[in-house]
């Protein structure tokens, strides 16, 4: 093996000082992951989720405050949209479901406002998979629509030196099993491949000077025939062999043409994890034809790494690759700590080498055999893969599950089906650390104005029943504007003067601009192996194929496996018609939500005609869906029904008992009457039926209502994240258990010896529980495991 001429430890000084102005003002690249309680769910239940935001070292990221959630359908049309609070790096929360939402596939998307630097493919993307029946299934058939890309690995291929060709091959936008051949002009074999994993493979094969090639590829019995891109007359091929344990090797080779006519002076590779550089290697001259540098893998991060070739400061190849160095490797452990009458205590244990770490953890308990807890992403993948790699990965939590044996090629194979887009050093530069246009968001803003003459100049924020908030000065315009305040959505909040004394003054008149911030947006969905710009990139489609929708399995009324398929392509999607039913309902929610934050669960009480027409009294409607007052003492008075009790709301605030007599309210009064029901454990086991009623009032109805609903509740603040509760289907057993879930621990840090507590209901009817265990530390540890327990 020949080697080239030289070798140093820096590179030209032009390269060096243009990174070096990229390293003075860097960028930090937030990452996110969400960890829902499962991945498949029923109309009627809740996603709930954790959710982490790291920095580029895998920290926890101080700097963002609000992290934005949400729920698209296979159309790309959002649902949902969160709120979520993050602090010290993390947040968690829920999205209600309702009978509105459709079985099929979603989209769960997060991402904070700064991440949107890096551009809109870099965010966090899930599948979330919503049960029930199948969609008719379409009987005519349509043609298949091929995506196949031939992918160089250094982004060129070069005339008479071995090349290796990365292939990705899709029939209507999933991968699929493939093998082929390459001919040369005159039809004779060069090479032969076949399909390794999720639709990918490679080969290699000697370029000759002038000949044309191309590739002959069988998918599904359909021969598909399509050109090898040209190679290059003169140029620098470059390849990495990542199989070593302890050093990167990379591979420089270049013909006789190039060779003896060397327009270059200088070439320099560097190494680099987006804007962390870890090494520049420069190379003089081409003194041979095939040269060979190695690195000691100990200097790089875990995670994707990129090598780049310049020419004189001109990338002219590029090639990803990935670093798995061990030193962030902590153990966990789950065990029965205790066992008493109602519950199980389950220790949980982290070791780490050197140290304890603090830990922020997540966990979803369900049965071993769960079938609605397909977990595609992990932590891992979120915070060392996706951001890194263009475009959707099909399971991307496989390549760092250690009982796959061939993972680590695998992922090679994908790093090496990336693509390379040929661009200038200032590009570069530019993709790896942006020009900032969306700062970190800490928190929320309120405006208003006052709208009288006032001598006043200070104002102060007052949360009902709370101290001083906020202050804010009083503009020339009598405008005003408090900052980065952490409220909720439906919070009061009263804004007053403030004298030189301290003193707090009303204004008697004053405006709020309350009016929430609606990103309704669409999701462009990137496909697995959706076409990228890389250089000589060259796709053929034949067919077109659309979306056949939900499928059902097993002939259940219950569905257990969902397929679905998207269209090739990114599709940006309008929106969709939907029923006038789900409209008008989609528009209450919106509408009492800020009051009610879980108005999704509540379905609507009819209101009959007659009791319009004689203005029947709210307790009277009450009572005719069987809930009447009821008091043992004259005093305590409670609504009761023949199958439990009630609660009663109105405009979101809770009627006390003592109350429930003196309401005057008439049904002329009221817009909406909304409930639901619950099931709560009284002692003993025996379980009792709860019914809550939202009642909400005409917005003529009452001064006080009208001021809580136009001046001072909160609409652009954080959702509100409630605590956990087992779905009703789950207590009453009325779903096999495979298709339920067990438990939900969405916050759960370690002590100074690495530990934490945490209980279960006990039911004798669990057994082989799994522990689906996401999280990080203060230090960047990851935590990926799942542990299960007979």
């Amino acid at each position: 093996m020949l080697f080239f001429w030289a070798v140093f430890s820096v590179a030209q000084s032009s390269l060096i000082d243009q990174l070096h102005t990229m390293q003075v003002n860097p960028r930090l690249k937030e990452k996110v992951f969400v960890h829902t309680n499962k991945t498949a769910y029923f109309p009627d239940d809740v996603i709930w989720f954790k959710a982490y935001v790291g920095d580029s070292l895998n920290q926890p990221s101080v700097a963002t405050k609000i992290l934005e959630v949400n729920l698209f359908d296979n159309n790309g049309t959002q649902i949902f949209s969160k709120k979520v609070a993050i602090t010290d790096g993390s947040g968690h929360g829920q999205i209600e479901l309702n009978d509105a939402i459709a079985p099929g596939i979603y989209y769960l998307q997060a991402r904070t406002n700064y991440m949107r630097n890096y551009g809109e493919e870099h965010k966090y993307l899930q599948e979330i998979t919503v049960l029930g029946k199948a969609l008719p299934k379409k009987t005519n058939e349509k043609r298949n629509i091929y995506d196949l890309q031939l992918l160089p690995e250094s982004g060129n291929l070069l005339e008479n030196i071995e090349n290796t060709v990365g292939i990705k091959v899709m029939v209507n936008g999933k991968n699929a099993e493939f093998d082929g051949v390459i001919v040369n002009e005159k039809g004779e074999l060069v090479t032969s491949f076949k399909g390794e994993h999720e639709g990918m493979g490679k080969c290699r094969f000697y370029y000759k000077n002038g000949e044309t090639y191309r590739a002959q590829i069988n998918i599904k019995d359909t021969l598909i025939t399509q050109a090898i891109p040209t190679g290059l007359k003169k140029g620098v091929s470059l390849s990495v062999d990542n199989s070593d344990e302890d050093n990167l090797k990379v591979y420089l080779k270049t013909n006789e043409a190039t060779f003896y006519d060397q327009i270059y002076s200088n070439y320099t590779l560097l190494y680099h994890q987006d804007r962390q550089l870890f090494e520049l290697v420069s190379v003089a001259r081409l003194d041979s034809l095939t040269g060979l540098i190695e690195t000691k893998k100990n200097i790089f991060l875990d995670g994707v790494h990129t090598v780049t070739l310049f020419a004189d400061d001109q990338p002219i190849a590029q090639r990803k690759f990935f670093i798995e160095t061990g030193r962030k490797q902590t153990f966990v452990t789950v065990e029965q700590s205790e066992v008493t009458n109602d519950s199980i205590t389950y220790l949980l244990s982290s070791k780490e080498k050197k140290q304890t770490l603090n830990l922020d953890l997540s966990i979803a308990v369900l049965h071993e055999n769960s079938e609605v807890a397909t977990y595609k992403n992990t932590i891992k993948s979120a915070f060392m893969l996706s951001p890194h790699v263009k475009g959707y990965i099909n399971k991307p939590a496989y390549y760092f599950n250690t009982k796959n044996k061939k993972r680590k090629e695998h992922l090679d194979l994908l790093l090496l089906t990336q693509g390379w887009t040929r661009y200038s050093l200032k590009e570069m530069i530019e993709e790896i650390n942006p020009t900032q246009k969306y700062a970190f968001e800490t928190g929320f803003e309120l405006k208003g104005e006052i709208k009288e003459d006032t001598k006043h100049k200070k104002l102060v924020l007052i949360p009902k029943g709370l101290r001083i908030m906020d202050k804010a000065s009083l503009k020339d315009s009598f405008k005003f504007v408090f900052q980065n305040l952490n409220v909720t959505k439906g919070d009061t909040v009263r804004v007053a003067y403030q004298n030189w004394l301290g003193k707090i003054i009303k204004p008697e008149k004053i405006a709020y601009d309350t009016v929430a911030v609606k990103n309704t947006s669409n999701l462009s969905i990137t496909l697995p192996f959706t076409r990228t710009n890389a250089v000589m990139n060259q796709t053929i489609g034949l067919d077109k194929s659309k979306n056949d929708g939900t499928t059902l399995k097993n002939g259940d009324d219950t569905i257990k496996s969902i397929e679905g398929t998207i269209d090739l392509d990114e599709v940006t999607v309008t929106e969709r018609k939907r029923s006038e039913q789900y409209l008008a309902r989609r528009k209450v929610i919106q509408k009492y939500e800020p009051v009610v934050s879980d108005i999704g669960k509540y379905y609507d009480l009819p209101i009959p005609e007659a009791a319009s027409k004689y203005n029947t009294s709210l307790m009277e409607f009450i009572g005719s869906q069987g809930y009447r007052p009821r008091t043992d003492n004259n005093v305590q008075y409670f609504l009761v029904g023949y199958d439990g009790m009630a609660s009663l709301y109105i405009n979101g605030k809770p009627v006390a008992p003592e109350q429930l007599p003196s309401i005057q309210l008439q049904i002329n009064d009221i817009e909406n009457v909304m409930t639901h029901s619950t099931v709560i454990l009284r002692p003993k086991g025996r379980r009792e039926k709860l019914t809550f009623f939202q009642v909400f009032t005409k917005d003529a109805f009452g001064e006080e209502t009208t001021t809580l609903f136009d001046k001072f509740i909160i609409k652009n603040g954080f959702d509100r994240a409630k605590n956990y509760y087992k779905p009703l289907y789950v207590l009453e057993r009325s779903r096999p258990s495979t298709l339920t879930e067990v438990d939900w621990k969405p916050n759960l840090k370690t002590n100074n010896k690495g530990e934490a507590t945490f209980k279960i209901s006990k039911d004798y009817h669990l057994k082989n529980l799994s522990f689906h265990i996401q999280g990080f530390s203060d230090n960047g540890h990851l935590i990926s495991k799942t542990i299960t327990i007979d």
